[in-house]
């Protein structure tokens, strides 16, 4: 597979490739990025550990957070993005609230959540939790991952697990491209990625964005969505309108 188009603008590529259950077709989650987080991890605070978590895992009593920006919060504007976890270990003692002093519960915590973990980590990727507190979450923290950056766009395919996508939504290369080309002469940055709705996110997108049914391409800018459909070739029109 070729990317000539994709290397003369210099983008990063990441592809996973994802089994569908039940069918012999594969998703190709791809997001197609073009810009470092110049601010990313510049504003966190030694003694405040905070990170992305999920649902604990009550049997071991672990909650698993994602720390990454926090971990590189010394390294400079232009951090990486490797995935850094810390194992937080709770029991009955552990004071688990919201960002206001109101009481919360482990039951609250949803996939991608924002969370701080009292006491900060020591020498190890693990430790006991005093305290987790549940932080208020900005619009763009939740919906990070659909925005586009700067003044970009960002094409958003969303499906259900096990799904399958029709081929003008499954292949990544032709859609993307013909997006880039459309705007090429607006000098708009065009990103796509393919995000699995997952009713246990901390938003529900499906409710949120009023979608009916799956799957459906979403256009979206740096402060909200713009565009959506259950039709590819209607999405290329509305790209087409961006240019008037």
């Amino acid at each position: 597979m070729k990317f000539k188009s994709l290397l003369a603008v210099n983008l990063l590529f990441i592809a996973l490739t994802l089994t569908a259950c039940g069918t012999e077709d594969t998703v190709e989650e791809t997001v197609y990025d073009d810009e470092i987080d110049q601010s990313a991890a510049t504003h966190y605070e030694d003694d405040k550990m905070i990170g992305t978590s999920g649902p604990p895992d009550k049997e071991r009593k672990i909650l698993g957070v994602g720390i990454g920006e926090w971990e590189k919060r010394h390294d400079g504007p232009e951090i990486t993005h490797e995935g850094i976890g810390y194992d937080a270990h709770y029991d009955d003692e552990t004071i688990v609230r919201n960002e206001d002093g109101t009481e919360a519960s482990l039951d609250d915590i949803k996939f991608g959540q924002k969370v701080q973990i009292n006491p900060p980590r020591g020498d190890s990727f693990e430790g006991y939790a005093e305290e987790i507190i549940l932080l208020d979450m900005t619009y763009d923290e939740k919906y990070e991952q659909l925005l586009a950056s700067n003044d970009g766009i960002r094409i958003v395919i969303m499906y259900e697990y096990g799904e399958r996508l029709p081929k003008e939504m499954k292949d990544a290369e032709p859609l993307f491209e013909k997006a880039n080309e459309i705007l090429e002469e607006t000098g708009k940055q065009v990103n796509a990625s393919w995000h699995e709705y997952d009713k246990d996110f901390v938003v529900d997108f499906k409710e949120e964005l009023e979608i009916e049914e799956f799957p459906v391409v979403l256009v979206f800018d740096g402060k909200g969505m713009l565009f959506k459909s259950d039709d590819v070739e209607e999405m290329f029109d509305f790209l087409r309108g961006m240019k008037k």
